[in-house]
């Protein structure tokens, strides 16, 4: 049966419009556009995929505003765009809350997940949260349990891993790492408050440690990588470290006290 053309408007409890080139247009206040219920294999599927036009206001699968005319609210309400919750009682295995999975094979580049934040023009003091992304593993129960792995981390907020199979290549002017942090405050600054590249907090427990290294064979030739610009006095040349009569060092700031690790060249 074709619907194609029909128009149920406003008062019906679901309004549905039906465009001449097969689009369906919500078309009427209500509490739920589109309900699925019972057993689905896939509640929503694309068979296929063809963009027709380019930049971030182009073609997508789904979408919700532009950059330009993004959707507005006033409201003081905690809704979001997209909220999804899935609760399991199985035994074995694991969910996944969101999946996506790009692959390419040309030259173009591929983000598996992007998240932009902005604050805009603030006629009062500004929000007092702005988070790119929150990321939150929670035992959340007296009684919950997290069964043991073998040793390795299962327990985790945020897993960043990088991997190649055999034979794979980078370029050499390419860097790798599983975590870049980038922080560029102080182009634009100075501003008040304190500024890190890492922030890290603990509870009501002490950790083993800040960090902790493991690794199965290689490890890692320097436990840190420093151009000159990380040492007290600049510049700093290959093996200069203790020459002149001059002690370089790292900084660091211990409760509010400051203190130096020492450097030693290795000859």
């Amino acid at each position: 049966m074709s619907f194609k053309g029909m128009m149920l408007k406003a008062g019906m409890s679901y309004g549905i419009k039906y465009g001449p080139d097969a689009s369906i247009t919500l078309d009427a206040d209500c509490t739920s556009g589109i309900v699925f219920s019972g057993t689905k294999t896939n509640a929503i599927k694309f068979e296929s995929y063809t963009p027709t036009s380019t930049g971030s206001n182009g073609a997508t699968l789904l979408r919700a505003g532009t950059y330009a005319s993004p959707l507005t609210e006033s409201t003081n309400y905690q809704g979001g765009i997209f909220r999804m919750y899935l609760e399991t009682s199985g035994t074995s295995s694991y969910n996944k809350g969101a999946f996506i999975c790009l692959k390419t094979t040309g030259a173009k580049g591929i983000h598996g997940v992007c998240s932009l934040v902005e604050v805009l023009a603030q006629a009062d003091a500004g929000p007092t949260s702005v988070y790119a992304g929150q990321f939150v593993a929670h035992l959340n129960s007296a009684t919950a349990k997290i069964a043991s792995s073998g040793g390795l981390p299962e327990f985790v907020g945020i897993w960043a891993k990088i991997t190649a199979n055999a034979g794979a290549t980078i370029a050499a002017n390419t860097i790798s790492c599983p975590l870049w942090i980038d922080n560029q405050l102080f182009e634009s600054g100075p501003f008040g408050g304190e500024e890190y590249g890492i922030f890290a907090t603990t509870g009501g427990s002490k950790p083993d440690a800040f960090v902790g290294f493991q690794t199965t064979n290689v490890g890692w030739a320097n436990l840190f990588y420093f151009d000159e610009t990380a040492y007290d006095q600049d510049p700093v040349g290959s093996g200069d470290i203790t020459s002149n009569g001059k002690s370089y060092y790292l900084k660091c700031l211990i409760n509010d006290t400051q203190y130096g690790i020492q450097l030693f060249a290795l000859v």
